[in-house]
């Protein structure tokens, strides 16, 4: 037969039981921000790498590309087409990276959805 338990004694139960919730959501949370910034710098990583990719590439595409074209129409004009078209590609590059890299992509839904099903198995527990 199970022993009536005080209404200090649940409390004291109840308070560690929420602590323990509370420490375990916060590793939780942790590890979910870390995998998410792992994410995130291989956005950063792909930005970096683009631009220098598209530097280097842009310089040597002008080149290549200005004295090719500078057969049929003026260095000047060359160069610009080259210009524009390095700047295009570095702009691609540079436009997916960030976007891996944005802030919005970093979320916590584990933890969001543990916590909410910790809070209802708390209220469950305090109103019965």
């Amino acid at each position: 037969m199970q022993s009536e338990r005080t209404l200090p004694e649940l409390t004291m139960d109840l308070a560690s039981q929420v602590g323990d919730l509370l420490r375990n959501e916060v590793r939780l949370a942790r590890a979910e921000a870390v995998e998410s910034a792992k994410h995130m710098g291989g956005g950063i990583a792909r930005v970096a790498l683009g631009v220098v990719l598209a530097g280097s590439a842009a310089t040597l595409g002008l080149f290549a590309l200005a004295y090719a074209l500078a057969e049929t129409i003026p260095m000047w004009a060359a160069a610009l087409v080259g210009a524009v078209i390095a700047g295009l590609l570095a702009y691609l590059l540079i436009k997916t990276g960030l976007k891996a890299a944005s802030v919005d992509n970093v979320s916590l839904p584990r933890t969001a959805k543990q916590v909410s099903r910790d809070l209802r198995a708390i209220k469950e527990n305090v109103t019965s």
